[in-house]
C-alpha cells in the first residue's frame, strides 16, 4: 500500500494503528496457479530457445539490461526521482551520455541508482545459489546495500517530524503506517512484532510447499509479505522487488520488471491483495515477469539479426573505390584522364616536324574499349568507355597506314597505387599506370611528365611500324 506517512500520533493513536495491522497470510493461503501459467511457459521456452543460440556474453548483456531497467526504475517508484520510459530504455541499454542524462534528474540519482543496482546483483547471486536460501540476515544486508546512499529519513514523532539517520540493514525503531488516498490510515507491523512476523516471514518462504510452487506465486507472495509487514524505515519498496526478483531469476534469469508507468496498476493491486483480493497483484506479478523475459529474448534476437549500422556500413564501401571516392568518381578521374591524353598526344604531333606525304591524326573514341583489360581492371562504365585513335598514313608510292587505340581502364580494387592504366594495341605495345595521388584532384607534374613520355615512345614505335611498312611498300612497287 502506497500512501504518505501519516501526521504525529499520540501513544495512544498508535497503539490504535498498531492493533489494525493484518498479519501476512500463510503460504497455504496463497492463490496456487498464476492466471495464464501457459503465457509464462511459453515465454520461458522463447527464452531458452534464443539463449541456446546466443553466446554467453550477448546472454548475459541482455539479462543486464532487463536489470538495469528494474534497478533504475525501483527508485523512481517510491518517488525518489522521475523518469520517463525513454530514459530507462536510456540507462538500460547504457546508451550515449546516459550518466548526463541520470545526474540531469539530481544529485543523488546516479548513487541511488548504483546501490539499487548493485541490489539487484546480490538477488542474482541469491538465486544463482551463491547463497542457499533467504534469511533475515540477507534480507537486512539487502536493505543496506539499497539505501546505502541515503543518510536520512523523516520520522514523525509525537513531538513532529525530524530527520534522523536511516537504520541501514535494521528493523523500524518507529511505526511506519502510511494515510491512504481515502484518507484513512493503512497500519504496518508494530515495531515490537517486526521481528517475529520476518523470522515467520523466512520460515514460510523455506516450507517444502513454498519450494515446490510456481515462481511467479513465490515471487508474488515473498513481495507481498514483505510489503505488509514494512519492516525497514525506509526501502521496504524496493526490497520487496529485488526480493522477489530472486525466484524469477531461478526460473528464468530475469528480474521482476516493475517499471515507473506501472506505479498506478501496481499499487492498485497490492491495495486489493490488502482486502483478501490477492489474484489481480499475482496476476501482475505475472504479467511484469514475462515483460522481463520477452525483452531478453527481444534483445537475444536483436544481437543476433543483421545490425543495421554493419549493413549500412558494408553497403557504403560497395560504392567506395578507393579511399573516399566512389567507382563513379574513378571513372569520372579515368574520362578527365583520357581527354589530356589525347591532348599531350595532339600537342606533341603538332610540334613535329613532318613531312608532305605524312600524315598523324589523334582522335577520340568511345562507345567500348578496343582491347581487353588485364587482370584487375575494367573499362569505364559512366561516362561511357572512350578511347584514344592515333592514326599514321604515308601517301603513294610508299603508301602505308597504321591504327593505334589507346584503351583507358580503372581499378577493380582499393589499391591506390594503381587506379588508372592505358593500353596500347595495334601498332604499338605499351602500358601506363597511374596512381589516386597522379590524378586526384588534378594531374600531377608528375605524371603529367610520365604521360608525355609515354605518349612519345607511341609515337616513335608507330612511326617507326610506318616507316617499315612504307619501305616495303615501296619496294613492291618497282622504286
Amino acid at each position: 500500500m502506497a500512501g504518505e506517512t501519516p501526521d504525529p500520533l499520540t501513544p495512544e493513536a498508535a497503539s490504535e494503528v498498531d492493533a489494525r495491522y493484518v498479519p501476512f497470510p500463510p503460504f497455504q493461503d496463497w492463490p496456487r496457479e498464476p492466471p495464464r501459467a501457459e503465457l509464462w511457459e511459453r515465454h520461458c521456452e522463447e527464452l531458452k530457445s534464443a539463449a541456446s543460440e546466443a553466446s554467453k556474453e550477448d546472454f548475459d548483456s541482455a539479462r543486464m539490461i532487463a536489470m538495469r531497467a528494474a534497478a533504475f526504475d525501483t527508485g523512481a517508484i517510491e518517488g525518489l526521482y522521475s523518469t520517463d520510459r525513454g530514459l530507462t530504455l536510456t540507462v538500460a541499454t547504457q546508451a550515449a551520455a546516459w550518466e548526463q542524462q541520470v545526474d540531469e534528474r539530481g544529485v543523488d540519482v546516479r548513487s541511488l541508482f548504483e546501490a539499487q543496482l548493485a541490489a539487484f546483483e546480490l538477488v542474482f547471486d541469491l538465486a544463482t545459489a551463491h547463497f542457499p536460501d533467504v534469511t533475515q540476515a540477507w534480507i537486512r544486508r539487502l536493505h543496506e546495500e539499497i539505501v546505502a546512499p541515503q543518510e536520512t529519513y523523516v520520522v514523525h514523532t509525537p513531538v513532529g517530524p525530524q530527520e534522523q539517520p536511516i537504520p541501514k540493514g535494521r528493523y523500524k525503531d518507529h511505526p511506519n503506517h502510511v494515510r491512504t488516498g481515502t484518507g484513512g490510515i493503512h497500519a504496518y507491523s508494530p515495531v515490537t512484532l517486526t521481528q517475529s512476523e520476518m523470522q515467520r516471514f523466512v520460515e514460510e518462504l523455506g516450507t517444502d510447499e513454498f519450494r515446490a510452487a510456481h515462481p511467479l506465486i513465490q515471487a508474488s507472495y515473498a513481495h507481498y509479505c514483505l510489503v505488509a509487514v514494512h519492516p525497514f524505515a525506509d526501502g521496504n519498496g524496493r526490497v520487496a522487488r529485488a526480493v522477489a526478483s530472486a525466484y524469477t531469476y531461478r526460473a528464468a534469469s530475469v528480474p521482476l520488471l516493475v517499471l515507473a508507468h506501472h506505479r498506478e496498476q501496481y499499487f492498485d493491486a497490492l491495495a486489493k491483495a490488502d482486502t483478501g483480493d490477492r489474484d489481480p497483484f499475482v496476476n501482475f506479478i505475472g504479467r511484469v515477469a514475462r515483460d522481463a523475459v520477452a525483452m531478453v529474448v527481444e534483445t537475444l534476437r536483436t544481437a543476433q539479426a543483421p545490425q543495421p549500422e554493419e549493413l549500412l556500413a558494408e553497403l557504403g564501401h560497395l560504392f567506395l573505390a578507393q579511399e573516399d571516392l566512389t567507382h563513379q568518381q574513378l571513372d569520372g578521374l579515368a574520362d578527365v584522364f583520357a581527354g589530356e591524353l589525347q591532348s599531350v598526344i595532339a600537342d606533341q604531333v603538332d610540334e613535329l616536324a613532318i613531312p608532305d606525304g605524312v600524315e598523324i591524326n589523334v582522335l577520340p573514341g568511345s562507345g567500348g574499349a578496343m582491347g581487353s583489360p588485364p587482370d584487375g581492371f575494367r573499362p569505364m562504365i559512366s561516362p561511357p568507355p572512350r578511347f584514344v585513335r592515333i592514326e599514321f598514313s604515308s601517301a603513294s608510292p610508299a603508301k602505308a597506314s597504321l591504327k593505334v587505340f589507346l584503351d583507358v581502364f580503372v581499378s577493380k580494387d582499393s589499391d591506390v597505387a594503381s587506379t588508372v592504366l592505358v593500353q596500347s594495341s595495334g601498332g604499338a605495345d605499351e602500358q601506363l599506370v597511374l596512381g589516386l595521388a597522379d590524378l586526384h584532384p588534378d594531374l600531377s607534374s608528375a605524371a603529367r611528365l610520365r604521360t608525355e613520355n609515354f605518349s612519345r615512345r607511341l609515337l616513335g614505335q608507330g612511326l617507326d611500324a610506318l616507316l617499315k611498312a612504307a619501305r616495303t611498300r615501296l619496294r613492291k612497287t618497282g622504286y
